[in-house]
């Protein structure tokens, strides 16, 4: 027993030394700011809250369309605390991201997943670069992945374990980080807990019950979670919607949409061992489906993570989908918190797979196995390697101010609004330009936010 929980303890620690690696590689540290975290440092530069609040509500109708504007205003707390530092305009995301490590973990332990199964778990969500790249990107991106991979950890916790304090907190944090980062959080909530209800269904033998759907929904959080997404909403985003002329296929051209979706987004994990592996699991499926005994003793082990993986890509396709008709430009980020429960599922569906080959023949488990694991270790071990050498370049970069430079840094904060030059305004680009050099130079010289930058959002008194 004692053996038991030392190892215990020990594979803990080993979890979150990896999950700390991930998120640590991942940081993007060192590297500069770009126009779209410029967006909220510049509130950074407000000396209140009141103020603050007040461009960040303003700007929600022009630039900063779609967004709650929350992670603006902890942004700009984060900023009158510790001064301009690219680690602390960052830290909402790199939190998040460590979270998201952690909860993916109580996720592989819910689906009773053995360490090793779970440390693949990890090497897959950290080997999904178009979605870990927001863990070093002050956006509220990250923050969306997090609150609905918890939000899927805890509906997916057996009602009695709920109830436990710790668990509460868990279930409130995790809503209440939807609802006040992201708007697209509504969907993902209201499809988790559908599918966490089903899968009940699926596993216990149970009939619907209006009795078991409002205990299961947890009446009081999701009433609360409501009330705090539209009060919010009708401050921000859901004020106006702006009308979009943009082409929808200008950042993802309409031929590369396909491969862009499957093989270099949701699937990335798994390189091009995708094909064979997805071929193998059709091809189980079916066999399990056309045979009755199978069906009845295999069907419902593999039903979910399927039901799972189809249910992300589905929510991917509503959201281009939206844009589309929206006029607005199809982008990757917009398909981010699907992204990270693609690997999730998969890796569930690959281990469940794992214990049906195992009670036919060892080998063909083993074998399984090892298909499974090449992909993703290959494509954990190159991502490390980039980042590593990504890393370790912009720590060279990095160098000490001189004092013709530190004369010029304290010339531009006292400045009180910056303005660019007339040619520089008429040009988008040169525009912002100006405005993440300046910023840049900001987080150089380090101390506050410079008051010039009050100049960005139109504030010239």
């Amino acid at each position: 027993m004692k053996n038991k929980l030392i190892n215990y303890h020990i594979s803990n620690i080993c979890l979150l030394l990896l999950s700390l690696f991930c998120v640590a590689l991942h940081s993007s540290f060192g590297r500069p700011i770009w126009i779209d975290e410029f967006l909220h440092f510049a509130f950074g530069s407000y000396d209140t809250t009141a103020e603050a609040w007040k461009a960040i509500s303003q700007s929600i109708l022009t630039i900063n369309h779609g967004q709650t504007g929350i992670y603006m205003l902890i942004d700009h707390w984060l900023m009158q605390l510790f001064g301009a530092n690219i680690f602390w305009l960052r830290f909402p995301s790199i939190f998040s991201g460590l979270v998201l490590f952690l909860a993916a973990i109580y996720l592989f332990r819910l689906w009773g997943m053995p360490f090793l199964w779970q440390v693949i778990g990890i090497f897959a969500l950290f080997a999904q670069t178009k979605l870990m790249y927001f863990v070093g990107e002050a956006r509220p991106y990250m923050p969306l992945v997090t609150a609905t991979v918890c939000t899927l950890a805890y509906y997916s916790t057996p009602l009695p374990q709920r109830s436990r304090p710790i668990l509460t907190f868990f279930g409130l944090f995790s809503i209440l980080m939807g609802v006040l980062f992201h708007p697209y959080f509504s969907v993902y909530w209201l499809a988790i807990i559908v599918f966490t209800y089903l899968q009940k269904l699926i596993q216990t033998g149970e009939k619907i019950s209006i009795n078991s759907v409002i205990k299961h929904t947890n009446i009081p959080l999701s009433v609360l979670g409501t009330i705090v997404y539209f009060t919010l909403g009708l401050l921000t985003w859901l004020r106006e919607r702006p009308e979009f002329t943009f082409d929808p296929f200008y950042s993802i051209k309409k031929d590369e949409l396909l491969i862009d979706f499957i093989e270099l987004s949701h699937f990335e994990f798994l390189q091009k061992f995708l094909d064979p592996l997805l071929i193998i699991i059709l091809v189980i499926l079916s066999i399990i489906i056309v045979y009755p005994k199978l069906r009845k003793v295999y069907l419902k082990e593999l039903i979910s993570p399927v039901f799972l993986i189809i249910i992300a890509l589905g929510i991917s396709i509503f959201l281009s989908y939206v844009s589309f008709r929206s006029n607005y430009w199809i982008l990757k980020r917009q398909w981010v918190a699907s992204i990270s429960l693609v690997p999730l599922a998969f890796v569930w569906l690959a281990y469940r797979i794992s214990r049906l080959f195992y009670k036919i023949n060892i080998i063909l488990a083993f074998s399984w196995i090892i298909l499974c694991f090449t992909p993703i270790v290959i494509q954990f071990h190159e991502v490390a390697i980039d980042n590593s050498q990504a890393l370790r370049e912009r720590l060279a970069q990095i160098s000490v101010i001189s004092k013709e430079e530190q004369d010029y840094f304290e010339y531009l904060e006292s400045i009180q609004y910056f303005k660019p030059s007339k040619q520089q305004s008429q040009n988008v680009d040169d525009s912002n330009k100006y405005w993440v050099s300046l910023a840049n130079k900001n987080f150089k010289q380090g101390g506050r936010v410079w008051k010039g930058f009050r100049g960005y959002y139109g504030h010239t008194k």
